[in-house]
């Protein structure tokens, strides 16, 4: 298979990510008003009770299969093969999720109010494991990947503005986020025969694949735990008022995590086939790479988004979800530890077979989260909650990095962190002084923005920056 050039690909995955940004910013501030608080915290509670059951089918599947699938795509045969296999521990799992999802839906009480938007979304389900996406990924299609999923939003987008018109209109809400949430799989159902055949099976190659799986899939547990127990105790400790504030909080910092992740995210397979041919060296340069790029851009994405917080929650929905504002600035904190967390989980410790530590990681990170959400969460509510999102991101980072440092060694430079740190403070001062001489919302966070990446754009270039140095060679050689 010809390598893509890495460059281009985490272009392709930022651009998907990007409209998976505008998408909810041009509904969302829309549907909080329509909805209101109490219809956002039903969603975001039902969304979060059926992301256990995703995870449930989902297994470690993605993660397994976009790691050992890497080594065979040069082989049509061994592909199939293996994309089989792993197709098929997934639809059992999956069988085995809707299974137990229909007995909690009868004998749980305290789910009977939200039935009917839990089996909407729950249909995701079912078309996530049809889909297969691991398996573009595999082949690094970041292309068709990026082109199916904005024809998909753009289609709800316009459905959304037709059907949801009050707050009586939540059901439609949830069928119209699953076309976007879903739709590119249901294309990818006929799409992925270009790259391998699957069939169902069942063989002995199976129980090998299964052992990584489940190491996987507990890893997945625990970090699904310490990203949603959050809501889910909230909105059973708080209720959905609650849970409607934070999801805006919540909303702002999954976008921005998305688009910092995309460039992690299309390493993993180049990483991986470094790692699986003995490539070392091209590993520990584009690994390098990747880390001082994620740093360079998430330090004033953490410090610009703290510092305009008050104004991105009015400018999304409006002045009823204020209170979400200090959930938000903790939030945009959790967000660099998150960044640096996910580095070393998927590009250092998953693709050298460490997932035993990266399990560890997780669960040391999930159960100080579900421990401080009961304690605090009586008392602070939403803000507990964001609290201790950003406690567990810590962890895990720092129990990533202490088991990974033997794999990878990072080579950052003094002017690269210097820069980074003066062009961060000089974001700080622009959005404090714009705050206090211009009255008006969209001017002051458009001003803001533009003079942030003007000013820390020209403190990188002063000192010689080496990520957007090489940001701006491949610009020249393009």
């Amino acid at each position: 298979m010809k390598n893509k050039f890495i460059g281009i690909n985490a272009l392709l995955n930022a651009i998907k990510t990007i409209f998976s940004i505008i998408f909810p910013l041009i509904t969302f501030p829309y549907i909080s008003r329509v909805l209101g608080v109490e219809n956002i915290g039903i969603y975001n509670f039902s969304s979060s009770i059926v992301s256990y059951f995703t995870l449930l089918a989902g297994l470690g599947i993605s993660t397994y299969a976009i790691r050992e699938g890497a080594r065979y795509r040069n082989d049509r045969n061994k592909i199939s093969d293996f994309c089989s296999e792993v197709f098929s521990i997934n639809f059992i799992s999956t069988l085995v999720s809707y299974v137990i999802l229909l007995f909690c839906l009868i004998f749980l009480n305290k789910l009977h109010d939200y039935i009917s938007i839990i089996v909407i979304l729950s249909m995701s389900i079912s078309f996530t494991t049809l889909g297969c996406e691991w398996i573009f990924n595999i082949f690094e299609e970041f292309g068709l990947i990026t082109i199916r999923t904005i024809i998909c939003q753009f289609i709800s987008v316009v459905l959304m503005f037709i059907f949801v018109k009050d707050k009586d209109s939540l059901v439609q809400y949830s069928f119209i986020t699953l076309i976007s949430t879903s739709g590119a799989n249901f294309i990818n159902i006929f799409a992925r025969k270009k790259y391998c055949d699957i069939r169902f099976c069942f063989n002995s190659k199976m129980k090998k694949h299964l052992i990584s799986i489940l190491i996987l899939f507990a890893n997945s547990i625990a970090m699904t735990i310490y990203i949603n127990s959050d809501v889910t105790i909230l909105g059973l400790i708080s209720g959905s008022y609650h849970v409607g504030l934070y999801s805006v909080s919540t909303k702002v910092y999954t976008m921005l995590k998305s688009l910092l992740g995309a460039l992690i995210v299309v390493s993993i397979p180049r990483l991986s086939s470094y790692i699986g041919t003995g490539n070392e060296r091209e590993y520990a340069e584009t690994a390098s790479t990747i880390l001082n790029s994620l740093i360079t851009l998430a330090v004033p994405v953490m410090v610009g988004t703290f510092a305009l917080s008050d104004k991105i929650v009015f400018l999304l929905s409006g002045k009823d979800f204020l209170p979400a504002t200090t959930s938000l600035q903790i939030l945009s904190v959790a967000l660099l530890f998150s960044i640096f967390s996910w580095f070393y989980t998927s590009c250092v410790l998953i693709v050298n077979k460490e997932d035993k530590s990266v399990l560890k990681a997780t669960t040391f990170a999930a159960l100080a989260n579900i421990i401080l959400n009961v304690l605090l969460i009586p008392y602070f509510n939403q803000n507990a909650a964001a609290f201790t999102t950003a406690l567990a991101e810590l962890i895990s980072a720092v129990v990533c990095y202490l088991y990974g440092r033997k794999y990878f060694q990072s080579n950052l430079q003094k002017n690269d962190i210097i820069s980074t740190l003066l062009g961060s403070f000089l974001i700080i001062v622009i959005c404090r002084l714009v705050k206090i001489y211009i009255s008006s919302l969209y001017v002051s966070i458009f001003v803001s923005f533009i003079l942030s990446v003007i000013v820390y754009g020209i403190v990188l270039i002063l000192f010689k920056n080496n990520s957007l140095k090489l940001i701006l060679d491949f610009i020249k050689r393009k």
